[in-house]
């Protein structure tokens, strides 16, 4: 059996977190091959994360250094597995999902859960409606944006659920993101060193709790990682 770490950083999320941990699909990946271990890595949260997150059967490692690349960093460090999947505590992702991905990793370094089947058509420009609509729309620039710095069309920059194999963090120049930057800058790093990059659509749920991401300060930083990424 291969060995899967699934790996969940978290800030304040007490009300998401046992049921992204209860959803995972531990069954179904036995099925297809997969031992699962289910890492939390609480970034200083002043909430109940930890203890419910334990309560649901997860192992809890803490990051005291404020940020959640320091969270996935400590986490990828700890993780026994060798294959990692990263989702947001917050139940944005459904964790049913991460079998989708498992079954799409061969061939391929990262593969990635896509919120958006497409980035413009009009029918769907307000999809998904579990997120707002200014999210949406900045997810979409974003998008395209990073489409033409990259050279390769993406759909979804910042999607936080995402399959690789470990040893894919020592294939790649260090990833230089502090905070929520992370993703982007792996896909940017990933494609601009001409490794394996594959997209799979997933669904969305409405999330759990208060999110700390600004849109426009975000979306700047985000940018920034793509540019980083490619060209640093």
């Amino acid at each position: 059996m291969k060995k899967i770490t699934i790996l969940i950083p978290c800030y304040n999320e007490e009300k998401g977190i046992g049921k992204v941990i209860d959803n995972i699909p531990t069954t179904e990946l036995k099925k297809i091959g997969y031992d699962t271990e289910i890492l939390v890595v609480d970034n200083n949260s002043k909430d109940k994360t930890s203890e419910v997150a334990k309560n649901h059967g997860a192992r809890v490692i803490f990051e005291g250094k404020q940020g959640k690349t320091f969270a996935l960093k400590t986490g990828f460090k700890n993780a026994k597995g060798s294959y990692i999947v990263t989702i947001d505590g917050d139940n944005t992702y459904p964790a049913q999902e991460i079998s989708k991905l498992v079954k799409a990793i061969n061939g391929n370094d990262l593969v990635v859960g896509s919120r958006f089947d497409t980035i413009w058509k009009i029918s769907k420009l307000f999809y998904p409606k579990e997120l707002v609509f200014r999210r949406v729309f900045a997810n979409k620039v974003g998008a395209e944006m990073g489409s033409i710095i990259l050279g390769k069309r993406i759909t979804d920059v910042t999607t936080g659920l995402r399959l690789f194999k470990k040893d894919l963090l020592s294939r790649i120049p260090e990833i230089k993101a502090k905070g929520l930057d992370f993703e982007a800058e792996l896909t940017a790093r990933v494609i601009s060193n001409g490794l394996n990059y594959k997209e799979v659509k997933i669904e969305t749920n409405f999330r759990e709790g208060h999110s700390s991401l600004q849109y426009f300060r975000d979306a700047f930083r985000f940018l920034w990682a793509m540019i980083r990424g490619r060209f640093f």
